[in-house]
């Protein structure tokens, strides 16, 4: 693995043009625009980012290649292609982890991609990777990339989905571990701040439904101040705090207490019906 070198950017094009002929292949798949007409790799590195290739041996000829594009913040995974020659070898996922690892080392929270939601090595794929499919950012650089496709045609040979991972560091903590430390910080919380809590569970999960790493709790009820006709037979609110990002963004155990304290804190007062100015004044923050 290696950043690609002048004579690899040579490849790049045949590589990904042969890699390109197999969606030929498949039943259903109509010809697919553009096939045979790869961008030039020196065209590829005149674009901001970076490209990373593989080769079986050092010093070796590319097998395969990885674009990033990164911009305004952005890192996107572009393309990924290997030389159906030498598929099966787990070239494909060697170039990936290498560019996830690559843009956590560049400051970037996320690496995002757009491909074929039913192709088994594209969107299957990239989800044993731990990509996500999301909604795609309403930003110009994501509303250009599905302008461009749907420009040629790209979207008919196939449902296109955006997809995301998170790639910053964190802690590792098995969920129980999680679990029983949430329950610690949720038994040093003021008397006066849990003896008003009714008919509301608390409850540990990995991550939101949408994938992500940046909602840290969510309170899943209806607040004391907006409840008219609240009966007895209500099923309990809920208070979820979410493992997962958690870890991601604490460096340490102090630190993930007190995140971990801050959510239990806030979402107790979405309960509540009070505000960030009232948690102030009350002590609580």
């Amino acid at each position: 693995m290696r950043i690609a070198t002048d004579a690899d950017l040579a490849e790049l094009a045949r590589i990904e043009d042969e890699a390109d002929a197999v969606f030929a292949t498949l039943p259903g798949i109509p010809p697919l625009p553009g096939l045979g007409a790869a961008p030039s790799g020196a065209e590829r590195a005149t674009e901001p980012g970076f490209v990373l290739i593989v080769a079986e041996e050092d010093a070796g000829e590319p097998v395969g290649f990885v674009h990033v594009l990164e911009e305004g913040g952005i890192a996107h995974l572009e393309q990924l292609s290997v030389l159906p020659a030498h598929a099966r070898r787990g070239h494909g996922r060697e170039l990936a982890e290498a560019a996830l690892d690559e843009a956590a080392e560049r400051g970037h929270d996320v690496v995002t991609l757009r491909t074929f939601a039913d192709v088994p090595w594209n969107a299957p794929f990239y989800a044993s990777l731990g990509f996500v499919e999301a909604d795609a950012p309403d930003l110009p650089f994501y509303r250009a990339l599905e302008d461009e496709e749907r420009r040629i045609g790209l979207d008919a040979a196939g449902r296109r989905v955006h997809m995301r991972i998170d790639v910053r560091p964190g802690l590792e903590m098995d969920a129980d571990s999680f679990e029983d430390l949430v329950t610690a910080e949720l038994d040093r919380l003021p008397d006066d701040m849990v003896e008003g809590l009714e008919n509301v569970v608390f409850v540990v999960e990995d991550r939101p439904e949408d994938g992500s790493l940046d909602l840290l709790g969510l309170y899943d009820g209806l607040a004391l101040t907006e409840r008219t006709g609240y009966g007895m037979a209500e099923l309990p609110d809920r208070i979820i705090v979410y493992r997962e990002p958690h870890l991601a963004q604490c460096p340490d155990e102090d630190a993930l207490r007190d995140e971990v304290r801050t959510t239990l804190v806030h979402e107790i007062a979405h309960y509540y019906g009070i505000d960030d100015a009232r948690l102030h004044e009350l002590g609580w923050a």
